[in-house]
């Protein structure tokens, strides 16, 4: 048996569970369509997502969308679906995109009515989810009953290695950009094969060119909307992963790559003996959010790029930054190439002919080891470094540190360098795994 249907195997709904499937969306389109006559309101439900498309995996979410008439407003939309919402679903719970929608359970599936509006084309949308209907009938009129079940080895494929999901938290590839790519390849073989060589920038079409540029790492212009990139949400990072692991696939296949071993915590003396080896390690530990994560990781993210710039700027230099989100917790952790500073600084003033100078020498006069001098035609003191660990650094000057908005009353945040983290690790094992186990998900054995 090939791999690729060992795979298929484990991961296409069985024929019960497509039973139950197809009988929740029925009750689920019977149902809101009941409420709204009850209501008034002549919105129209249509299935969309990987369900209404046949590319769905074992326990799939359910996407209905209620669309609307052009004349109702976002508010009177979002009204009548949260009121749907809260009366059919369990565990109900309002979300937002460009206007609020309800996400919950339904018949044991996770389920999402979102409401639109009903536009002539992709291109005519008033906002961002009125497309998405288009993106369906265009999946269902070109994908092959065949590519569908290669859409789902690319989906898992992406799953295992960690880059499937456009959401905030991961950056990857949405599943309609999966569906797009098994277009363009034919297979997943095929779309593995071109993605091991990709350079970035990409710029993948399905025949219809457009003039707008972008600057994306990757690009796969809308069939539907020839203005938009449907692989904007894919970073850089994601990208690479993908094209590493699209290389390493076709080297030595398996399925790792497809359902990888869980990545153990490292015991505590495995951790102790990487941060002796990476002494400028620090960890900052923020509270949590109450926020979901599409809005919590865009704020993280600048939180911890904005430490890292500040570490950069005072001359620790970081290469290694990781970010979580745990346990009622967010960490931050930085290595830093240089752990320690030196106890002294030089700072250069003006030239020594400057009308300038004379302020200098009288400002820092008895403030550094010696009085100020000339050194190549230039003013200069030295003065004892205030800040000399990257601990210092974030203890001292946090507030000067850019933060995420959600982050920003924070006045101290827990600090804990190599040293101390090195004495008591429990705490942050995963983090710290993550952080220092270089090792991609199917490399693990």
């Amino acid at each position: 048996m090939k791999l690729n249907d060992i795979i298929l195997s484990q991961i296409i709904p069985s024929s019960d569970e497509q039973e139950r499937i197809d009988a929740a969306v029925r009750e689920l389109v019977a149902k809101t369509s009941e409420i709204g006559q009850k209501l008034g309101a002549p919105f129209e439900p249509q299935l969309v997502g990987s369900v209404a498309k046949g590319t769905h995996l074992t326990r799939p979410d359910i996407d209905l969308f209620l669309k609307f008439p052009v004349g109702f407003s976002k508010e009177e939309m979002g009204e009548i679906d949260k009121s749907i919402g809260r009366a059919i679903l369990d565990d109900p719970e309002e979300r937002y995109a460009e206007h609020p929608y309800i996400s919950g359970v339904w018949r044991g599936f996770r389920t999402d009515l979102v409401p639109c509006y009903t536009v002539s084309s992709g291109r005519g949308k008033i906002s961002a989810v009125d497309r998405t209907p288009f993106h369906t009938s265009y999946i269902q009129g070109h994908l092959s009953e065949s590519q569908r079940d290669e859409v789902r080895l690319l989906k898992q494929f992406m799953k295992g290695i960690g880059c499937y999901g456009a959401e905030a938290k991961v950056q990857g590839f949405s599943g309609y950009l999966c569906e797009l790519i098994v277009l363009r390849f034919r297979n997943f073989d095929g779309s593995v094969k071109a993605a091991s060589a990709w350079k970035p920038p990409i710029l993948l079409d399905l025949g219809n060119k457009t003039r707008k540029r972008f600057d994306d790492p990757l690009t796969f212009v809308d069939p539907v909307d020839p203005g938009r990139n449907v692989a904007s949400p894919v970073s850089r990072e994601v990208l690479e992963l993908f094209t590493e692991a699209c290389e390493a696939f076709l080297d030595e296949p398996s399925d790792r790559f497809f359902f990888p071993v869980e990545r153990k915590p490292w015991n505590e003396k495995a951790l102790a003996e990487a941060l002796a080896g990476n002494p400028g390690t620090v960890l900052v530990e923020l509270p949590a959010l109450d926020v979901v994560d599409d809005v919590l990781w865009p704020q993280l993210r600048k939180t911890g790029k904005s430490i890292a710039e500040s570490l950069e700027r005072e001359g620790f230099r970081p290469d290694r930054l990781t970010l979580r989100s745990e346990n009622e917790r967010n960490v931050v952790v930085v290595s830093c190439k240089v752990p320690e500073l030196g106890p002294s600084m030089t700072h250069f003033g003006p030239p020594e002919k400057s009308s300038h100078a004379e302020i200098f020498v009288q400002k820092w006069k008895g403030s550094g080891k010696k009085p100020p001098e000339v050194e190549g035609g230039r003013w200069k003191v030295e003065l004892k470094r205030q800040i000399r660990t990257p601990k210092d650094l974030l203890v001292k000057k946090f507030r000067n540190v850019r933060l995420g908005k959600g982050f920003r009353d924070i006045e101290s945040p827990k600090v804990l360098d190599a040293g101390e983290l090195m004495k008591n690790n429990r705490d942050y094992r995963r983090v710290l795994t993550e952080h220092f186990d270089k090792r991609r998900p199917w490399q693990i054995p």
